[in-house]
């Protein structure tokens, strides 16, 4: 009888379950949207109602399928604090805000931000995107209950727990701009013990280590301990091998460039610069800007000023060129803090968004690729290396084909996989099963991409619009 692999990918609101064959094929797919709360005043995970549907998931899948693992994957910066077991807060999103004083006693007591950054590869993160700062935070503002707690998992540890009582951590959810892992000794940093972090965390395993057995029902679950999503999504390229840059577009666009040596850069601090740790404990030097939010922003505009839904364009190339001869400007500046143009202020500039909703769409994809283009240049040092766009944007003909033009020496592959993350977290439960690593797993089980044409623009007028764009976009706030 096939067995069959049971994945949660969990998103900030959609959250989807998956089945998987033993040979990674997707068999099924569903999704909930499932929104932040707010509980006595703090923005929250609904992580209760997750756990309902997460259950209810399994048992349905119970009866369908003979499920023999079991693996879950999330979003970073988010940790749950148990006290004997169970929640002693709860699951605090990384969208709540942070007094400034609290984080300037933080550095005060850990450690400059560059210094912290050139020990973990991560930049100052404004809310609670940083794991270590949201614990230093607890601390301050909530004392008895910071000492109270006996456990701190990340959310793909806790939910694994919720499900199955199995207790483990992990290096990518560690090492998920957290300042808790110290890359340079590949371990725990100064931060987690000088917030007990370490002791207070269960045994770390490998991503693809089963970490025991969970009966469910019918099954015999074996369980994995959970990985990061965006290293879930980079697994299965790193399984296959090559040199390459994957861009996992979503409402984050993350730019990661795996086998890269851990070589931090002071100018980098405040362009969104940042190492990821890999499921082989390996750093991973990433860069990123919040581009799908910018995108439905605009998007948005777009389609209140025209009243079309302008997702399903078709590229037009003399709307193109004639947004580069004018030198329409989209600049950045949506999210304070991120992305490679901080002290930028979000403005359009020219004449398309007047035009017609063909040219504001076309505009708002060609900042989208010149955005990307600058991230990706700060990652692999302009190196030519294949660049895989993985997510939404791998269904954007008009953004695809800029950025085909804008890399004339790279191969633009476009993800023919959709689940990839999903695929990811499946691959460790398969290696858990098989007592594997996934370098050893067959490689014609993990699909790569097909590649986007070159379109026929100037590289004269694209060098030109670049420089404009760089000249707009680094204009102080």
């Amino acid at each position: 009888m096939d067995s069959f692999i049971a994945v949660f990918d969990v998103g900030k609101s959609n959250k989807k379950f998956l089945v998987f064959s033993e040979n990674l094929e997707p068999i099924y797919s569903e999704s909930v949207r499932i929104d932040e709360i707010r509980i006595n005043s703090l923005i929250c995970d609904d992580a209760e109602s997750m756990l309902s549907w997460m259950r209810a998931k399994l048992a349905d899948a119970d009866e369908k399928w003979p499920i023999k693992a079991l693996a879950v994957t999330t979003f970073g910066a988010t940790i749950a604090n148990l006290k004997s077991g169970f929640l002693r807060l709860p699951i605090i999103s990384y969208n709540q805000d942070v007094e400034e004083q609290i984080k300037e006693k933080f550095y005060a007591e850990f450690g400059s931000p560059l210094e912290l950054y050139m020990l973990t590869g991560t930049p100052p993160y404004g809310q609670l995107l940083n794991a270590g700062i949201q614990i230093f935070w607890i601390r301050e503002k909530f004392p008895e209950i910071f000492n109270d707690v006996d456990e701190i998992l990340f959310l793909p540890q806790y939910l694994t727990y919720a499900l199955t009582g199995l207790k483990s951590s992990e290096v990518t959810s560690l090492g998920c701009h957290t300042y808790l892992y110290d890359i340079t000794r590949r371990g725990w940093s100064s931060v987690a013990e000088g917030l007990r972090v370490n002791a207070r965390s269960p045994k770390i395993f490998d991503v693809w280590s089963p970490i025991g057995e969970f009966k469910f029902k019918s099954s015999n679950l074996l369980v994995t301990p959970g990985i990061h999503d965006s290293n879930a999504c980079l697994l299965p390229y790193i399984a296959k091998g090559g040199d390459f840059l994957l861009a996992s577009t979503g409402t984050w666009c993350v730019f990661m460039c795996p086998m890269e040596d851990f070589r931090p850069k002071r100018e980098d601090l405040y362009r969104d610069v940042l190492y990821y740790v890999d499921a082989y404990g390996r750093p991973v030097r990433s860069s990123r800007f919040k581009g799908g939010f910018e995108y439905d922003y605009y998007k948005t505009i777009i389609e209140n000023k025209f009243s079309i839904k302008p997702e399903n364009m078709n590229l037009d190339m003399n709307v193109l060129k004639g947004i580069l001869r004018r030198k329409d400007i989209i600049t950045p500046g949506l999210v304070e803090g991120s992305g490679q143009f901080q002290n930028s202020k979000a403005r359009i500039i020219g004449e398309a968004f007047r035009i017609g909703a063909k040219e504001a769409y076309h505009l708002l994809n060609l900042y989208l690729a010149v955005e990307s283009y600058v991230a990706i240049n700060l990652v692999t040092g302009k190196r030519d290396v294949d660049i895989i766009v993985q997510g939404g944007f791998a269904k954007n003909n008009i953004y695809l084909a800029t950025l085909s033009a804008l890399f004339p020496e790279s191969k633009i592959l476009r993800a023919t996989f959709p689940e990839a993350t999903g695929l990811g977290a499946a691959l460790c439960a398969k290696c858990a099963l098989e007592g594997i690593k996934p370098h050893e797993i067959a490689k014609d089980l993990l699909l790569i991409g097909e590649e986007v044409p070159k379109p026929p623009l100037d590289m004269d007028d694209l060098r030109e619009y670049l420089e404009a764009f760089i000249n707009e976009a680094s204009f102080s706030r």
